[in-house]
């Protein structure tokens, strides 16, 4: 009877987590807006863009951008950071486009300096 009682318990403690395992990040986001992903992304570009002169400094600040912009749903945040990924190892007016083109997506969307 005790291990009815321990095995009833258990079941329903199992399915109390279940049913609180989603959460509000379940719901969709609003791929207008900045989401934290993103945010972080924009945040991390600002922050090294001036500083990334070389061809290897432009790779390491991309890879980092793209860390957290591929894990976005804003609108071109992960596209935008793939393009810049693409020009930091290009030449520099293809860096500069790529930069361009992901800053105005974080701006779009919300960014702020």
């Amino acid at each position: 009877m005790k291990i009815i009682r321990t095995l009833g318990a258990l079941s329903i403690a199992t399915l109390a987590l279940t049913a609180c395992s989603g959460t509000a990040d379940d719901k969709p986001a609003d791929p207008k807006k900045l989401d934290d992903a993103a945010s972080i992304a924009c945040d991390d570009f600002a922050h090294g863009y001036k500083a990334a002169q070389t061809q290897s400094a432009r790779i390491d600040l991309a890879n980092k951008v793209n860390k957290w912009a591929q894990q976005s749903s804003t609108n071109n945040i992960a596209d935008n950071a793939t393009a810049l990924a693409r020009g930091s190892e290009a030449s520099p007016g293809a860096w500069k486009l790529g930069a361009d083109a992901f800053a105005q997506s974080c701006l779009d969307a919300g960014w702020k300096a």
